[in-house]
């Protein structure tokens, strides 16, 4: 057995073994590299691996380890040299971590064929010098993370075989790093980004077995791609070698046809409103025009001149038995004229000061009526002592 001073100098450990990690790995404090994959481990992992602040790599890959403590998780984000955490194939049941955000320098994680479950953290975004996550064959079950699309980086990123619902994020453009994108077998609905398109890098792309409807995008690094990536979604459409039917109007024809139609609903508007306003503006021209031409019919009506005296002598000089109505403004009296017409003369008290615009008035309005009930005015006589 080596003894322990021996033991806390190790910086690489790399067995086969069997049963579960004892907690005394913890005493080794220099280690760097701590390499347990394909054994037969059962068990937690030791919360005591917290203890290896200077570990880089991190792999017990392929075992039977079903636990990870929640103390081993905070630990482990205490952890700042690690570079690489390799904990697939196992069977692990917890979630991620939010402390593994706090690994700046991680460049792998991977937590593959496990049965890890609940939300990816958005910790995950503050990962900026990973290049490979691989989180397939799990049950995370939210939506893909906005702030992954920070991850500039990244190469490689598999989330296949999970329950993801939700969109594509259209934030996973800004990562142009990406070669490898594997969102297969989940429940991912909406349509492919098109800013997408974006990703030179891009080798392969495989959104198979899920919900995605639209146009797939058909300009590089799509044009390369198999057809077997989009198989079995709800409603893709596109490109004939995608093996998709072809989408009923393309993003530019809809433009164009959105473009047509406000050009006819402005020619609708138009052949409703110009002949509307045309024979409003008509009216108005025909009414100017009798309005204008009314004085001339009614000055041809009253072309006769009745003199004051004779309005006195038609009404025997304004008596009182030829006075058939009064009011606020003045009196109204019978009389026949020489000619043996008969007519009604209003004579306006001019001691009120509204009897003179009142005398106006009704010159300007009466002038212009024309009905059964009304009598036709004939003739007005004013000077400055009489308004009748």
């Amino acid at each position: 057995m080596l003894a322990p001073v021996a033991l806390s100098a190790l910086t690489n450990l790399s067995c086969k073994i069997q049963g579960r990690i004892p907690d005394e790995v913890g005493n080794l404090s220099n280690l760097l590299d701590l390499r347990i994959s394909g054994n037969n481990l059962v068990g937690w992992i030791p919360s005591t691996i917290g203890n290896l602040r200077k570990l880089h790599h991190f792999d017990l890959t392929n075992n039977k380890l079903t636990g990870f403590p929640q103390q081993l998780a905070t630990c482990l984000g205490n952890i700042t040299s690690l570079r690489e955490i390799h904990l697939g194939s196992n069977k692990l049941s917890s979630n991620i971590p939010p402390s593994l955000g706090n690994l700046q320098d991680l460049v792998v994680l991977d937590l593959s064929s496990n049965k890890m479950v609940g939300f990816l953290p958005p910790e995950i975004g503050n990962l900026k010098a990973v290049t490979l996550i691989d989180l397939t064959m799990n049950q995370f079950s939210n939506e893909i993370l906005r702030k992954i699309g920070g991850l500039q980086t990244l190469v490689h990123l598999s989330l296949k075989h999970n329950k993801l619902q939700g969109s594509i994020p259209d934030s996973m453009s800004n990562m142009v790093g990406l070669e490898f994108l594997d969102l297969s077998h989940n429940n991912i609905s909406g349509i492919i980004p098109m800013s997408l398109e974006k990703l030179k890098n891009l080798k392969y792309f495989n959104v198979s077995v899920n919900k995605l409807y639209g146009e797939i995008p058909s300009s590089s690094p799509f044009k390369n791609l198999p057809s077997q990536f989009f198989i079995n979604n709800e409603a893709l459409c596109g490109s004939s070698r995608f093996s998709v039917p072809p989408c009923p109007t393309s993003s530019k024809h809809r433009s164009n046809n959105k473009k047509v139609l406000v050009l006819f609903l402005l020619l609708g508007i138009a052949l409703v409103f110009v002949p509307s306003i045309f024979v409003l503006l008509w009216k108005r021209y025909r009414k100017g025009k009798r309005a204008l031409q009314q004085p001339d019919s009614l000055a041809a009506i009253t072309r006769e001149r009745i003199s004051y005296y004779e309005l006195l002598q038609a009404t025997d000089v304004l008596s009182e038995s030829n006075r058939i109505g009064s009011g606020s403004f003045g009196s109204v009296y019978k009389g026949v004229l020489i000619s043996g017409t008969a007519i009604a003369v209003k004579v306006f008290n001019l001691q009120l000061d509204a009897a003179f615009k009142r005398f106006d008035m009704e010159c300007e309005v009466l002038r212009s009526l024309r009905h059964r009930n009304l009598v036709k005015v004939n003739t007005s006589c004013s000077n400055l002592d009489l308004r009748l």
